[in-house]
């Protein structure tokens, strides 16, 4: 039999150091089951607004929990299922995602759209920033600019 090289005690400690140093990255590293939301949050609102092969490919270098929780909830349609278009809409969607997700009302001390770039910021540790550019270009053209700037 070959060794799958599969442990979920690896799993586990991947996630577990990802969400620890993004909590930190957040300015609240007390709050790792609330950046786990966040970072889902961010991460389904921005999966569902661009198309389903590209959203795909984001999952290909994330740790195994994450690629998990990308996935959750995901229906196939070749039009994506969320239509925003201004950097306005797309924090509504990020706070009705927190919402939907379990997020109470918690100050994050930063504003929706900082958030946002701080998640995309953090996918650095698995892709490429031409990887990261790819995701950032289908974007509309506000979300793009604003993004382009911060991450």
């Amino acid at each position: 039999m070959k060794n799958s090289n599969l442990s979920f005690d690896k799993f586990a400690k991947d996630a577990n150091l990802y969400i620890k140093k993004l909590a930190l990255d957040l300015g609240h590293p007390e709050e790792k089951d609330r950046t786990l939301r966040l970072w889902r949050a961010v991460m389904h609102t921005i999966r569902d607004r661009i198309h389903i092969g590209e959203s795909l490919q984001i999952t290909e270098p994330l740790p195994m929990i994450f690629k998990g929780i990308y996935v959750e909830g995901l229906t196939f349609s070749e039009k994506p299922s969320l239509s925003y278009d201004t950097l306005e809409e797309m924090k509504d969607q990020v706070k009705k995602h927190q919402d939907m997700y379990g997020e109470e009302d918690f100050s994050w001390s930063k504003p929706t759209e900082e958030l946002v770039a701080i998640v995309l910021n953090s996918l650095k540790d698995f892709m490429s920033e031409n990887q990261l550019s790819h995701i950032i270009e289908q974007m509309p053209k506000e979300i793009k600019e604003s993004l382009k700037k911060a991450v």
